[in-house]
């Protein structure tokens, strides 16, 4: 410790400033809307939800998201289903047309079929 007038003055000073930051923040902390904007700034309150509260509300909105679920996949089944019948539809009329004139498009356009290559000879 320092001795004298010096001492005084520091030991004062120290002291003013011990019991002055603690009642100074404790006096801001203290209000409620500085309490609400710390704890969302630095997000010190988060509670986990209670488990026990609302379980059958709960239950029934996982049932009503699975049936939700459940029904989007028989949709998008049967979409696919529609689509693969398309495909088998359009691939056997195509293997049909080629049966029955084998010849090229360019061909057909232009005029230059004498006759169909199956029946000439």
């Amino acid at each position: 410790m320092v001795k004298g007038r010096q001492g005084l003055f520091l030991e004062a000073w120290k002291f003013g400033v011990y019991i002055t930051i603690p009642v100074v923040a404790s006096v801001y902390y203290s209000d409620p809307e500085n309490q609400k904007y710390w704890a969302d700034y630095w997000q010190f309150i988060k509670y986990p939800e209670n488990p026990n509260t609302n379980v059958k509300h709960k239950i029934q909105e996982l049932a009503e998201k699975k049936e939700k679920q459940q029904e989007q996949r028989r949709i998008y089944q049967e979409q696919l289903r529609a689509l693969q019948q398309a495909a088998e539809r359009a691939e056997s009329f195509k293997e049909e047309s080629q049966m029955k004139n084998p010849t090229s498009w360019w061909r057909r356009a232009g005029g230059w079929i004498v006759g169909n290559k199956q029946g000439s000879d």
